[in-house]
């Protein structure tokens, strides 16, 4: 489901591809926040994951420089 706001999008959870596009970011630097533990999301099989909306919408209220300082240490 394409996301038009995220603070208003109906589904509870998004996966990483709809977050990526809305954020107009890599897949991979969604991946790397998940690692780094900056974003929260559950693991749904071997290889999919769902990133909870307030998550997301939590991971846009903090600073950008958090982001990349927690993206450096790993």
């Amino acid at each position: 489901m394409h996301i038009h706001d995220l603070a208003t999008h109906p589904s509870a959870y998004v996966s990483v591809g709809e977050l990526a596009d809305y954020w107009m970011v890599s897949r991979r630097y969604l991946y790397r926040q998940v690692r780094a533990g900056t974003l929260d999301a559950i693991q749904i099989g071997p290889r999919s994951c769902r990133i909870a909306r307030n998550a997301a919408l939590e991971f846009e209220r903090r600073p950008k420089v958090l982001h990349e300082v927690m993206l450096d240490d790993n």
